[in-house]
């Protein structure tokens, strides 16, 4: 699993931070969290085909985090893309997307799967290929969205030295372990997968809680994720002009992440104030949740399994 910040930056587009949009690449599938204008470049810097994106994920119906989108769809049909899209987002992104499909005259070359929350849903769930995806509302100063990538569950790590002792060979036999099942070896013996499989793993989460004031629907999307994206807009000297413009500061990010016990913590939404020197940022989230990053456009992050759940 692989997390590119293809924009890291807030509100306008700057040499230095493209508009905000987050690629999860996982099991050779990308997942794009909001699109903001220059998306489609940033995917070439980043060396991403987006033929493999198979859901877009639009936090809110702010400029900055979707005027990517129709160019991005427009392109796909140009290039001849048939594989599926789905996109998720919040009530009045399928009437946007007919508005400048009529006015442009593009059509889809590929069925596109809208999936609109309104306000009035706390929580929802979507199945993604191996996955699910939670959502939840934030708090900003229009309604926004948080979600959550939730891998499946995995099969217990394997004991090859343990498999070795027991003379399972390697090929079929192996497999059918690892997928749970109970295989016969040549001398009879009968061997049952938790004699060489442990248990199963928890899957890898992934939070994206961003254009949101410090909120209890963050703190239970980031629960225990193994990589929080969340707001940290400005430093804390700004905390009012955060709270006016429905945005977070960086002690406020960390905050999120300890009491979620999230294991690691990306700011991102950066203000242009910041955009030669994050440190202040950096410093005041590491005072309180040491795993701590500013992340900066192109930056690709590894999320790997826990040892131990």
């Amino acid at each position: 699993m692989q997390v590119t910040f293809l924009g890291t930056g807030a509100s306008l587009p700057m040499p230095k931070r493209a508009l905000p949009a987050v690629a999860l690449s996982h099991n050779g599938i990308i997942t794009l969290f909001d699109c903001g204008e220059g998306t489609q470049f940033q995917l070439q810097r980043a060396g991403l085909s987006p033929h493999k994106i198979a859901c877009i994920c639009i936090s809110h119906l702010h400029g900055d985090h979707f005027f990517g989108l129709p160019g991005l769809l427009a392109s796909q049909t140009l290039m001849s893309r048939v594989a599926p899209l789905q996109l998720v987002g919040p009530q009045g992104l399928s009437e946007y997307l007919r508005t400048t499909q009529r006015l442009t005259g593009t059509r889809p070359s590929f069925d596109l799967h809208i999936t609109e929350v309104t306000p009035q849903q706390d929580y929802l769930a979507l199945r993604l290929a191996k996955a699910t995806l939670e959502v939840r509302a934030l708090e900003h100063t229009t309604f926004c969205l948080g979600f959550c990538f939730v891998e499946n569950d995995l099969p217990g790590k394997f004991d090859a030295e343990m498999a070795t002792r027991l003379g399972i060979p390697e090929g079929p036999e192996r497999a059918a372990l690892v997928r749970g099942e109970p295989v016969v070896l040549s001398n009879g013996r009968l061997v049952k997968p938790e004699a060489v499989v442990g248990p199963p793993r928890r899957g890898r989460r992934v939070a994206y809680c961003v254009d949101t004031r410090p909120c209890a629907s963050a703190a239970l999307l980031a629960k225990r994720a193994d990589l929080l994206i969340h707001d940290g807009t400005f430093a804390q000297d700004e905390d009012d002009r955060a709270r006016e413009t429905g945005h977070s500061t960086a002690q406020q990010a960390a905050e999120i992440a300890a009491q979620a016990g999230a294991r690691r913590l990306f700011l991102t939404h950066i203000s242009a104030r910041y955009v030669d020197d994050g440190s202040p940022l950096l410093s005041e989230s590491r005072a309180l949740f040491a795993q701590t990053e500013v992340a900066s456009d192109l930056m690709s992050v590894t999320v790997s399994l826990r040892e131990r759940d």
